[in-house]
C-alpha cells in the first residue's frame, strides 16, 4: 500500500487537530511516518483509514453551543498562581476562571457564574441589613440632638453619614456584579 502524500500548506478546508501521547509512541509513529509524508500526512491516512472501518457506526451530532475555537495562552508562574488563587477564590478551576473573565469583558455572558451569584448574594443582604441599622442610627441620632441641643453627637453622625455612604456603593458595586456589567470584571492598568 502507497501512501500519497497530502499538501502541506493548510486552507480554508482543514483544521487543526492536537493530540498529547507519550515520547515514546511520538518516537514510533514519527519513524512510521520519515518517508510518508511526515506525521501530518501519515496522520491523515490512519484517521481517514479508521473512519472507513467505522463507517456504519452511529454518529453523534456534536453539540451546537460547544465551543470549538482553541486560544493558547502562556503564563509566568507568578501569573498562574495568581490565576490558581483568584480562580479558587470563586470555586472554579484555572481555565473556567479565565473563561469567565473574558466571556464578561466581550459582553457575551449576561448572566454571573452560579458560584460567583452564590458567593455574593448574602454578602449584598447583609450590608442592606447594616445600611438599614445605620439608617435607623441616624434617625434617632437626629432626633436626639432636636431633643437636646447640648449633645455633641454631629461628628459621631458624620461619621455613621459616611459609613452609610460606603456601605451603599458596596452594595450597588455588588449589585452591579450579579447583573453581570463587566466593570466588576475591569482591572486597573
Amino acid at each position: 500500500m502507497s501512501i500519497a502524500p497530502q499538501p502541506a500548506s493548510p486552507t480554508k478546508d482543514t483544521a487543526m487537530l492536537t493530540a498529547r501521547v507519550d515520547r515514546e509512541l511520538l518516537a514510533a509513529f514519527d519513524a512510521v511516518a520519515e518517508g510518508r509524508g511526515g506525521r501530518s500526512a501519515l496522520l491523515r491516512t490512519v484517521l481517514q483509514q479508521s473512519l472507513k472501518h467505522v463507517a456504519d457506526a452511529p454518529r453523534i451530532a456534536p453539540r451546537a453551543d460547544s465551543p470549538s475555537n482553541r486560544v493558547n495562552l502562556r503564563f509566568t508562574d507568578v501569573e498562574t498562581a495568581v490565576l490558581d488563587h483568584r480562580a479558587a477564590q470563586r470555586g472554579v478551576d484555572r481555565a473556567g476562571w479565565i473563561k469567565a473573565l473574558v466571556r464578561r469583558h466581550l459582553a457575551l455572558k449576561a448572566g454571573v457564574d452560579d458560584g460567583l451569584r452564590d458567593a455574593v448574594a448574602p454578602i449584598r443582604m447583609q450590608l442592606t441589613r447594616i445600611g438599614r441599622n445605620l439608617n435607623q442610627a441616624m434617625k434617632a441620632g437626629n432626633a436626639a440632638m432636636m431633643a437636646d441641643s447640648g449633645l455633641q453627637i454631629d461628628r459621631e453622625l458624620r461619621r455613621i453619614a459616611d459609613m452609610r455612604e460606603e456601605i451603599n456603593e458596596q452594595i450597588e458595586a455588588l449589585a452591579a456584579a450579579l447583573r453581570g456589567e463587566t466593570a466588576f470584571w475591569e482591572v486597573a492598568d
